[in-house]
């Protein structure tokens, strides 16, 4: 008839009289318009609710993932408000309870679930003893039947009435651009084996593009901090970070955590001690983690890393043989399962045109922000690089605007030697190059389990120091040669060993060996489903 009806809502009372948008805790479903990244994100109803409270529940989860929801009275609706419900239905009238209680649990915890079933049960017990009482004068001898099945419910403990059983539901978590790669590789080979999975992503550090690629719905903040997840190289990078906004940021993410766990059967974890903490603290499901950057090869594991995955992990799969023989002694439920990192390398076999004996030069700058400076100091050596007729092919995933503003497009335009910017083809790159200059973190590896001899120097940013570098040569060997000095030294060491055919051969051979049995993402996947 025109007159407003409520709209929803916990805490704002008669807000749909506001003549202006107003944000609210959650409106009625029955005029409800969401995005698709929003949905994409959170995901859709929760069909463990029959009727009544999906709306407040998906509301809910939407302002958890960080969105707000506004009553917006400029958009109308005519709506036959309690149509479904005005007749009784049992059904319906039981299923609304039920539903009650799941919200309860989901959202509220174990204490205020059973606070709200025993307040429950004990009201449906007055009301059926009323009725019972009162039987011949009930208007609507149904609620009787009702009340006790609402009773029946209270006691068992059955809330959730689906009738088939919901599909299984992973969390991805990762914590840097190469763990994105193999927990979206994961996620995409889990997708292979069981289509009706249901999976999600929370890329903890930078944009998580890698799960854009593969289709998995991205829950991450997609934004940077300055040290790009290396805030422990040192304080000035853990300040900046401070200032960026830590802390906000960690909080968003505990808040995304504990919102999207609860909806999961499990969670696979790909990174580092900090992840662990993070899931096992406020995850709280059944934890797979893949130790990306750990190996005992570098150093061992403080007592706290042990006590958190002891504590937190159903399962921990290690980059090598040796850290999980050690993990093993420890008590720890570590195996080894093979390389992983090189199975999400796509190879097309690509030759990019050039001919066979052409001398190629491969440039990996890295993928962080400090990558755009790193790009430019490989650049400066390749200059000093005299009397060498070379290709030099850059495996790029930056951003082309940003190479345009900092004035690498025209550099590497009007460079005294072809260089060419390859997006998109990191195998194909590693595999055409005779030799590679790699200012980047686990691309290094991979680059010499190709096969090819890795050059590296310290760089701009905590992901390229000198230290670093000593600790990825303890996973490569010499298949990678860390130069010193200043950019001409760097060039002459550079030219010695584009010389040196018995070493780079013996590079090559170093390398293919740091990273014995590829296929690893099989093998945790198909450990994942067997947990399942």
């Amino acid at each position: 008839d025109g007159t407003p009806q409520h709209q929803g809502g916990l805490f704002n009372k008669r807000f749909w009289l506001s003549g202006k948008p107003v944000a609210v805790d959650y409106v009625i479903g029955a005029c409800l318009m969401v995005s698709r990244e929003v949905i994409d994100k959170v995901g859709g109803l929760d069909e463990n609710f029959f009727f009544s409270n999906d709306d407040l529940d998906w509301c809910r989860r939407i302002r958890a993932a960080g969105w707000k929801v506004f009553f917006v009275p400029e958009a109308e609706v005519t709506h036959f408000g309690g149509y479904t419900i005005k007749k009784f239905n049992q059904k319906i009238f039981v299923e609304g309870f039920r539903g009650g209680l799941y919200f309860a649990k989901k959202h509220y915890g174990y204490f205020v679930y059973q606070l709200y079933r025993a307040l429950l049960a004990l009201t449906m017990l007055l009301a059926v003893i009323f009725s019972a009482t009162l039987y011949p004068l009930l208007p609507n001898k149904q609620k009787l039947a009702a009340f006790l099945q609402i009773f029946a419910i209270c006691l068992s403990g059955k809330i959730v009435s689906t009738p088939h059983p919901l599909p299984p539901s992973i969390l991805l978590v990762s914590n840097g651009h190469a763990e994105d790669l193999a927990a979206a590789a994961i996620g995409a080979e889990l997708r292979s084996l069981m289509p009706d999975i249901e999976l999600r992503a929370l890329p903890l550090v930078g944009l998580g593009k890698a799960y854009d690629r593969k289709e998995i719905p991205n829950l991450g903040l997609r934004t940077i901090l300055p040290s790009g997840g290396f805030a422990k190289e040192g304080l000035f990078h853990f300040i900046n970070d401070l200032r960026a906004g830590l802390f906000g940021q960690f909080a968003k993410q505990i808040s995304l955590l504990r919102a999207e766990a609860k909806n999961a059967d499990m969670i696979v974890a790909v990174g580092d001690a900090y992840v662990v903490a993070l899931c096992g603290l406020f995850g709280k499901k059944p934890l797979i983690f893949v130790d990306g950057p750990k190996s005992v090869r570098i150093a061992g594991y403080w007592p706290l890393e042990l006590w958190l995955m002891k504590k937190f992990c159903q399962t921990i799969v290690v980059q090598d043989r040796e850290t999980a023989e050690y993990l093993q002694k420890e008590g720890l439920p570590a195996v080894y399962l093979g390389s992983w990192v090189m199975d999400y390398v796509e190879v097309t076999g690509e030759d990019f045109g050039l001919a066979k004996d052409r001398t190629v030069i491969g440039i990996l700058p890295g993928t962080r922000e400090e990558a755009y400076d790193n790009l430019n100091l490989i650049l400066d050596v390749l200059q000093e690089l005299k009397g060498l007729d070379y290709v030099g092919l850059i495996a790029s995933t930056l951003d082309r605007e940003k190479l345009k503003t900092k004035g690498i497009l025209d550099r590497i335009k009007d460079f005294p030697k072809p260089i060419r910017l390859i997006e998109g083809k990191f195998g194909d790159v590693c595999l055409r190059s005779k030799l590679i200059i790699g200012l980047a973190g686990i691309a290094n590896e991979q680059a010499v389990a190709f096969g090819r001899p890795v050059v590296c120097f310290p760089g701009s940013g905590a992901q390229t120091t000198l230290r670093r570098w000593q600790e990825i040569h303890k996973i490569t060997g010499d298949s990678m040669l860390i130069l010193s000095g200043d950019t001409k030294q760097r060039a002459e060491q550079l030219l010695a060993l584009l010389h040196d055919e018995k070493r780079l051969e013996e590079m090559a051979r170093l390398g293919k060996a740091s990273k014995p049995q590829w296929g690893g993402i099989k093998r945790i996947t198909k450990l994942t489903v067997e947990m399942l």
